[in-house]
């Protein structure tokens, strides 16, 4: 894989005399942090260069590429290869390590950044389209997988509380196809994915889209490859693409998606809560008073 970079690093090097002064600019630009523009979309890394997307277009081409969509293809395949999730690990551990302060302090401070920055990144009237898409639709299938698959997850349970028929879809191969052929017109679909474009993540959004079910998608870096696929993207940027990352922006993202659905229709969300309680203690299951259950502690909250 080194090598692989290397060779990268040494055509875009010869390639460098040849080039104009904006594209001199991109060559530069991807020696130094081509991890970052792994994801980028040509608009996307034009806007950061203060350059026109048809410069980075031709750029890509004057490089060797049929196109910027193959120069990214190939990008992320360097990528993936060398940021295994423990190169990123010891990466984080290395920050860690060189700066002061106690370590909860300073890990604190970066989920705060990281919210910070979310708070930026979504637009408003997107999130709300989310919302009007879960409230619409018929039943709620959401989708995640690996550690995103804990937020796939949390959806159902707490959207199901409100009374929502939700389905979650964490499993792969021929267990996903299962849940996916239940998939049907009217229903609608939210997908956690991050970094990698998974063969699950693309069924799932490929059969939504066949059926007329409408999507939405939590993501970091992958917006602009599946943008075509999907009716939304929220984006929740997790840190650095070659660094350790973190859950607490898509999460954060997903309870206000929540909260935002039983704020639509309280009548509903405090009704079908009434009856959960109503069946614990009519039937004596998990019934909570004070704290405890009869499965002892519990911490039991919609």
């Amino acid at each position: 894989m080194a090598e692989e970079l290397n060779d990268f690093r040494q055509g875009l090097e010869e390639h460098l005399p040849h080039l104009t002064k904006s594209q001199q600019r991109i060559a530069s630009y991807l020696l130094v942090s081509y991890d970052e523009a792994t994801f980028m979309a040509a608009a996307d890394l034009a806007e950061r260069l203060d350059l026109s997307e048809a410069t980075v277009v031709r750029f890509a081409k004057a490089i060797g590429y049929d196109g910027f969509p193959q120069m990214r293809r190939h990008l992320q395949e360097l990528y993936l290869t060398r940021f295994t999730p423990g190169a990123r690990l010891q990466r984080k551990l290395s920050e860690l390590a060189s700066s002061q302060g106690h370590v909860l302090a300073k890990v604190l401070d970066m989920e705060v950044q990281y919210l910070t920055e979310a708070s930026h990144s979504i637009d408003t009237a997107d999130f709300d389209h989310a919302v009007d898409i879960l409230l619409s639709a018929q039943r709620l299938f959401v989708f995640g997988s690996g550690p995103s698959s804990s937020l796939a997850e949390l959806a159902e349970l707490r959207l199901r509380r409100l009374g929502l028929l939700t389905i979650s879809m964490t499993e792969s191969g021929r267990h996903l196809l299962e849940k996916l052929q239940l998939l049907q017109k009217g229903d609608a679909v939210l997908v956690d994915g991050f970094h990698h474009v998974r063969a699950e993540l693309v069924a799932v959004l490929d059969h939504a889209r066949a059926l007329g079910c409408r999507s939405i998608l939590i993501t970091d870096t992958l917006g602009p490859i599946l943008q075509s696929k999907v009716d939304v993207v929220l984006a929740a940027r997790r840190g650095p693409v070659s660094t350790f990352h973190s859950l607490t922006v898509p999460m954060s993202i997903l309870n206000a998606l929540i909260l935002a659905v039983a704020m639509a229709r309280p009548n509903e969300s405090l009704a079908a809560l009434d009856r959960l309680d109503q069946m614990r203690a009519t039937y004596n299951l998990d019934v909570t008073v004070k704290g405890l259950s009869k499965r002892g502690l519990t911490e039991d909250c919609p």
